[in-house]
């Protein structure tokens, strides 16, 4: 009967001790899933990071770009601003030349005019 418990003591011992490895496996196994998954997690947002790294390079260079773009635009706006103000006051210039060359010629004009009916006039009388 000793004999017997202690076969059967010593059965339920390796039994015992294959449960335990075998508990042992199942948890590293999960641990090891565990972990994979959250280096899965991990993983992705260190690449989203890295992604995002990449885009804001970019944008950031658009952006400063962009700023020198407007810029020139903005001087070339300005330029054709000056550039209109200049031909307006040529016209204007032009225009006031205008009137007074067309005042002057009337006054020739007129005095020629009074001076060649004074030259008829003259001629009728003598």
């Amino acid at each position: 009967m000793l004999k017997e418990h202690q076969a059967k003591h010593v059965i339920r011992k390796e039994v015992q001790e294959r449960k335990k490895r075998e508990a042992g496996q199942a948890a590293t196994l999960l641990a090891h899933a565990l972990v994979d998954h959250l280096n899965t997690g991990v993983a992705e947002a260190y690449v989203n990071q890295k992604k995002l790294d990449t885009e804001t390079k970019i944008l950031h260079a658009n952006v400063a770009h962009f700023a020198e773009q407007a810029t020139l635009w903005l001087k070339l706006v300005k330029d054709f601003n000056q550039a209109l103000k200049k031909i307006g006051d040529e016209e204007n210039w032009s225009c006031s030349i205008e009137t007074d060359m067309r005042t002057i010629s009337s006054a020739l004009e007129y005095a020629y005019k009074s001076h060649a009916w004074s030259g008829i006039v003259l001629q009728y009388f003598y």
